[in-house]
């Protein structure tokens, strides 16, 4: 006769058994620990958590069978997956022992593919044809009888669960967040170092015990287990230098009951991040969340974001939380430790633990986390273990930086996002300088679609503001920061020689410079004129290897940031990259054509410092932004912007250029903080001027393309009402194949060097995950994969040796030579970062 211990759930090298049995205690005894305190289970009873920790306790229960046994025992393979058929017996026999626990078959069944479905996506709707049934059926074979005894000792070990009051409706929104926590709980109980594979008690009293004093010690190693919130005392807990009003505000505003949506706008420079973090501070005390991530539009600012979160959040927690900078593990602090111990699981399927030891996917449960919106974004496609992702978010206040910065794609991607982060319980804080009214109004109608509430508009036109969305609106005026309060003079320049000239003569001045471009290649050529006309300019843009961007943005803020030294002349040509979060500042500005929302972000870098550096001592007659623009009020036909901006006429939509250049050249300067809302709706509100005959198609074809956009959207994204087994539309793909941005299709290359006759990251030669993940840089797929080397070649192969199966799928190895030739066309260098030219550079 078998016993339930007959049954293999982990094996290892040294020809060790854990019985599934125990297995599965493990990883329920981590699932207490995680539904235990956290946001999105805050709404359930005692005895309703229990239940869900049974039915993580079956998520390996398909391993109670013949064909995972012979699998174990003689490597047969061929036969259903252990998750499927955990996932066929819960819905099948094991329902008739589970339909105690309360609640309609419909509502269990979406409970039980959450926890069936830690493998990364969920399964196939229970039941299938005739020869499915048969074959799992024979799958399974004698082990049924010990499968239904399982269920009666679990109902045992955590008496008094319950599933009454559990509708389908909340079912189908807790599966999302369950899956998530039955993988990490999988994960974490499956870790040999902390869970060893061996064979156990066989009193399965002692056992859950010893599980439980296993699994407190190993999810408080994983960095999983926030640490307690410094309490709030005084007017002026964060010792900051003086609280500006947006951060008094942060510090006064009434906070209602459950999830929450705060939308912060004011101006740059005004503060907004600390307020952020004051007001997630509160949140965190009042259990909405218990803790932080911060979505940022791109990586370039996230290290300049992570510096100056980093002492502010030692102050929020009595004891250091896991913190970490997604893709660079040398600023972690304390940070979630790498899931290690896997390579001693040799159990055929075993997950494996590379995924989550990626920074970038660990941001996601640290305690606090700073990275890009896009691995949030994440969280709603359908790609294998977004489940996990919301299982980090639904915890965290969601801190979306930059939020007027984002295309009519991931605008809704991120309206899906707030709907499903607001269904899961969390709240989340928006940020930004500039954001229109009708954008508003879409992230505030998603965030109430995810509490169940329709229909609510929002027009307070009040600036700046903080406004607190629930099932109700808060709305507080504050008064401007008097830094903020300013006149910006607006020049156009009509030619790019013009703006050359205008940054020799400010740097002969004494002037700190900068020309914003829209392009890369055009920031690179403009480095090459001014170097033409005497003049060693900086440069920094998003094409250059991580490690050297962080190098160069260090070096930019040396010499342009706030502590910088006055009347010393110099030149930065850059991109985009230095419109948000880097705290720069600038006597002299020149920037591309943009729309309005983006030249307001730029000119919040000229005349930044004024305690650092006054008036008298400014190099320049006044704040002034000359704008590289042809004028407006003539347009002859359709290159009306593209025979002057060349490559960056392209990056943003001509229809909104042209408004931008009319509004603010008819303005004639930027009022901050007054004006800025009239200027923006200038542009994008409801009266915005009619365009030129000669640039009514580009708008018509942008409109078209706009709709395009959210119309593939809406195709791409998991449907958040439809819950885990049904929401993915049964198509999940892995990082790459649902795309959080669309624009110009990138490929991530991978520099390498030579070193002793062998391939080595560009950041180092230990070959760790960090030097890797230092060593990328993305580039537009279309103008450079034609020229990418070859990838098997036995140097390259060689080298991806030790990679992870995701980074050998969307990762090209390319090697940079001592000349540095990538290949006949393509060059990388640390001044220059990746480009093409026709002959090699000198």
């Amino acid at each position: 006769m078998s016993s339930i211990f007959d049954w293999p759930g982990k094996s290892d090298t040294e020809g060790n058994v854990r019985p599934a049995v125990l297995h599965m205690l493990d990883v329920a005894s981590c699932a207490e620990l995680l539904i235990e305190g956290h946001t999105a289970f805050a709404g359930l009873t005692a005895a309703q958590r229990r239940a869900l920790v049974i039915l993580v306790g079956l998520h390996d229960v398909g391993k109670i069978s013949e064909s995972f046994r012979a699998l174990i025992q003689k490597n047969e393979r061929g036969n259903p997956l252990h998750w499927e058929l955990s996932h066929f017996l819960l819905c099948g026999v094991l329902d008739e022992e589970l339909c105690g626990l309360g609640g309609d078959y419909s509502m269990r069944e979406e409970l039980y593919a959450a926890v069936a479905g830690h493998h990364g996506q969920p399964p196939s709707p229970a039941g299938g044809n005739r020869t499915v049934r048969l074959r799992r059926n024979k799958a399974i074979g004698s082990a049924e009888r010990d499968a239904r005894n399982w269920i009666t000792i679990l109902l045992e070990l955590f008496p008094g669960a319950s599933l009454e009051g559990v509708s389908v409706d909340d079912a189908k929104g807790l599966s999302w967040v369950l899956s998530g926590i039955t993988v990490t709980a999988d994960w974490v109980g499956s870790n040999t170092l902390w869970f060893p594979v061996k064979q156990g008690s066989r009193d399965l009293g002692e056992a859950l015990e010893e599980s439980r004093r296993q699994a407190r010690s190993a999810v408080e190693n994983a960095g999983l287990e926030p640490p307690c919130l410094t309490r709030l005392n005084g007017s002026n807990p964060y010792g900051l230098s003086d609280l500006r009003p947006m951060q008094e505000a942060a510090m006064k505003i009434e906070l209602g009951v459950g999830p929450q949506l705060a939308v912060i706008e004011d101006s740059t420079g005004t503060g907004k991040t600390e307020a952020a973090l004051i007001l997630a501070h509160r949140m965190i005390e009042k259990r909405k969340a218990r803790g932080i991530f911060f979505a940022l539009p791109t990586m370039a600012t996230s290290n300049a974001m992570f510096e100056r979160m980093n002492g502010f959040v030692a102050k929020m927690y009595e004891n250091p939380p896991s913190l970490v900078l997604a893709h660079s593990r040398a600023k972690l602090s304390a940070a979630v430790r790498d899931v290690t111990g896997a390579e001693r699981d040799e159990t055929p399927e075993a997950t494996g633990t590379e995924w989550l030891t990626d920074s970038r996917r660990r941001a996601l449960l640290a305690t606090v986390g700073v990275g890009t919106v896009d691995q949030a974004l994440l969280g709603v496609l359908p790609t294998r273990f977004s489940t996990l992702r919301l299982f980090g978010l639904a915890d965290k206040l969601l801190i979306v930086d930059e939020a007027h910065s984002y295309d009519p794609y991931m605008q809704r991607e991120l309206e899906a996002l707030l709907t499903m982060h607001a269904r899961l319980g969390g709240s989340a804080i928006l940020m930004t300088a500039s954001l229109p009214l009708k954008m508003r109004q879409a992230y505030v109608s998603a965030f109430q679609r995810g509490l169940r509430k329709f229909g609510v508009l929002f027009d307070d036109r009040s600036y700046p503001g903080l406004h607190l969305i629930s099932s109700n609106i808060l709305s507080v005026s504050v008064t401007p920061a008097p830094a903020s309060s300013r006149r910006i003079e607006i020049n156009r320049v009509p030619s790019r020689s013009g703006a050359i000239d205008l940054l020799v003569a400010a740097k002969a001045a004494g002037a700190a410079c900068v020309w914003i471009r829209n392009a890369v290649d055009d920031a690179i050529d403009a480095v090459l004129e001014l170097r033409k006309r005497g003049i060693e300019a900086y440069l920094l843009h998003a094409r250059f290897a991580l490690v050297d961007r962080l190098r160069l943005e260090s070096s930019v803020m040396e010499h342009f940031g706030k502590k910088r030294k006055a009347g010393e002349g110099k030149v930065l040509v850059a991109t985009q990259v230095v419109e948000a979060s880097l705290d720069l500042d600038f006597d002299v500005m020149v920037s591309d054509l943009a729309p309005i929302g983006s030249l307001v972000q730029r000119a919040g870098r000229l005349w930044r410092h004024m305690d650092e550096r006054p008036e008298p001592e400014r190099p320049a007659p006044g704040p002034c932004l000359h704008v590289v623009s042809p004028d407006p009020n003539a347009v002859n036909n359709e290159s009306w912007l593209h025979d002057l901006l060349d490559r960056g006429a392209w990056v943003y939509r001509l229809d909104d250029q042209w408004r931008t250049a009319k509004a603010l050249f008819d303005e004639g300067e930027i009022i901050a903080p007054d004006g800025l809302r009239t200027l923006m709706e200038a542009v994008h509100g409801e009266n915005a001027p009619d365009l030129p005959k000669e640039l009514e198609e580009a708008e018509s074809i942008a409109v078209g393309e706009a709709m395009a956009q959210t119309g593939l959207a809406r195709g791409n994204l998991v449907e958040v009402d439809d819950g885990y087994l049904n929401g993915t539309k049964g198509a999940v793909g892995n990082d790459a194949s649902f795309p959080t941005r669309l624009g110009i299709p990138q490929v991530t290359i991978v520099l390498v060097r030579r070193e002793a006759a062998r391939l080595v990251p560009w950041a180092g030669n230990d070959m760790s995950s960090t030097d890797w993940a230092m060593s990328e840089v993305s580039a537009s797929r279309k103008r450079f994969e034609q020229f990418l080397p070859d990838q098997g070649k036995a140097e390259i192969i060689r080298a991806q040796s030790g990679w992870p199966k995701w980074r050998k799928e969307s990762c090209v190895v390319c090697t940079v030579e001592e000349n540095s030739a990538i290949s006949e066309k393509v060059f990388y260098d640390k001044k220059f970062g990746l480009r093409i030219v026709e002959t090699a550079p000198r």
